[in-house]
């Protein structure tokens, strides 16, 4: 076009002239200048090349219940997952490890052991880098909380800590600065009675504490109407831990939320709604105070909320999830800068994931094609970690992604999903454009 001329102009005119001398020496020396320069490793949408296989044989529910800790960093920098494989034909807790952040992973130890089935870990390190596991197991088929210590090797045989007969379940664990450990589960009390709950359940919040030399009592802290269900619990630097579970209410189930500063203080409604609240999850930030997440059902239909504590009050939640999708399973962690990072699973077999920093940023899808479910986080100021259970007709497996510092462009923008092509094709469309100011079409 450019070669035909105009009544006498010059092929190519200055103005193209000097674009080409100066702006594609400029696109080309951005490009390779970009190529060159790391790109902010932010996870792009459902990009399985970033995905790792933790365990390639695993249970069904191999990181449920979610809002149990399945994942920590040890003093050298090392991962350490805790989850559920079928060992000869029955469920065991397993620990694995990554020296590498999450290429690769080898078993590490295997908690539990036996003919019964163990399931629902958690665990949590001290300060002295001594690893706390704790599980349900089911003596008789009826669910026990057992628990373990790890320091190179097992420190002693898995002991049950919980009452015997009596249910017991879904362990929630924290260690303290004096690096004691502490466990809530959810359980059913001697000789009670079934209660007019919605389905006749009896399920109450307990507490026991190691201080050294021997496990606490139980100690009930869900106050209220019995079926009070799925503990989470977090410690933050003065000692303190903070609880959170869900219990009904004679209408519907409410997020409930305590704090123990030496003794536990009665338990207060997060958000007292006409809308079930289920499958709480929190962890405390730097400031210690705490953050917290939930299934919120309307209907049909559920969602993921966050709130957050500061001032002895709760802020108005916040609906992170996309109210047309049926969300589940909840998980968050707070990275020591204070940036916080949320995952939950979508009725479609999903991991979506949000972070904050100064604001909620867009949602990133980062599992595509279904059978994923119950995500468990881990964050840092150098990202996050985040493992789940991935099923399918060959059987379940257990998956790990890193995703990036909380620097950089937005997930999913397309400077970060196009990079050096969005940047050729801008400087590109400046020369054609400035070439057709000096343009005129010939006419007849």
């Amino acid at each position: 076009m450019f070669a035909q001329g105009c009544r006498g102009a010059v092929a190519n005119p200055p103005a193209v002239h000097f674009a080409a001398r100066t702006l594609l020496p400029a696109i080309f020396a951005a490009l390779a200048a970009s190529v060159a320069m790391p790109r902010v490793p932010w996870l792009r949408p459902a990009n399985a090349q970033s995905v790792s296989t933790l365990a390639a044989s695993a249970a069904d529910d191999a990181t449920s219940s979610n809002n149990q800790v399945k994942l920590v960093r040890d003093r050298a920098g090392q991962l350490i997952a805790a989850y559920v494989q079928n060992i000869d034909g029955t469920p065991q807790v397993i620990l694995a490890v990554s020296q590498d952040e999450g290429r690769s992973w080898t078993p590490l130890a295997q908690a539990s052991s036996g003919p019964i089935a163990s399931r629902l870990p958690t665990l949590d390190l001290d300060g002295g880098g001594r690893l706390h596991v704790a599980w349900t197991r089911y003596d008789d088929g009826v669910g026990k909380i057992y628990y373990r210590v790890w320091q190179g090797r097992w420190v002693a045989p898995q002991q049950r800590i919980s009452p015997s007969p009596g249910y017991a379940g879904f362990p929630a664990l924290a260690v303290d600065r004096a690096r004691n450990p502490h466990v809530l589960w959810y359980g059913i009390r001697a000789a009670s009675q079934p209660s007019g709950t919605r389905h006749e359940s009896i399920y109450e919040i307990f507490y026991t504490g190691y201080d050294g030399r021997a496990w606490s009592p139980p100690l009930l802290i869900s106050t209220g109407l019995p079926d009070a269900i799925n503990p989470a619990m977090a410690g933050d630097r003065t000692g303190r831990l903070h609880a959170a579970w869900y219990q009904f209410d004679g209408r519907v189930y409410q997020v409930r939320y305590a704090v123990r500063d030496r003794t536990w203080s009665g338990p207060e409604t997060v958000l007292a709604t006409r809308y079930d609240a289920f499958s709480p999850d929190l962890a405390v930030d730097a400031g210690g105070q705490a953050v917290l997440v939930w299934e919120h059902h309307d209907g049909l239909s559920s969602s993921i909320q966050f709130a957050r504590r500061s001032g002895g009050a709760w802020s108005d939640p916040v609906d992170l999830s996309n109210p047309a999708a049926a969300c589940r399973h909840p998980s968050i962690s707070v990275a020591p800068s204070g940036t916080v990072y949320v995952a939950w699973e979508t009725d479609t077999g999903e991991i979506h994931l949000r972070r904050f920093r100064t604001r909620w940023e867009p949602a990133v899808r980062l599992t595509a094609g279904g059978g994923d479910s119950f995500p468990s986080l881990l964050a840092s100021d150098k990202g996050a970690s985040v493992i789940w259970t991935h099923s399918a007709q060959r059987g379940s497996s257990v998956r790990y992604l890193r995703l990036g510092p909380a620097s950089g462009t937005p997930p999913g923008s397309p400077v970060d999903r196009f990079g050096p092509l969005v940047l050729v094709a801008a400087a590109l469309l400046l020369v054609l454009l400035a070439g057709r100011r000096h343009f005129c079409p010939m006419t007849g």
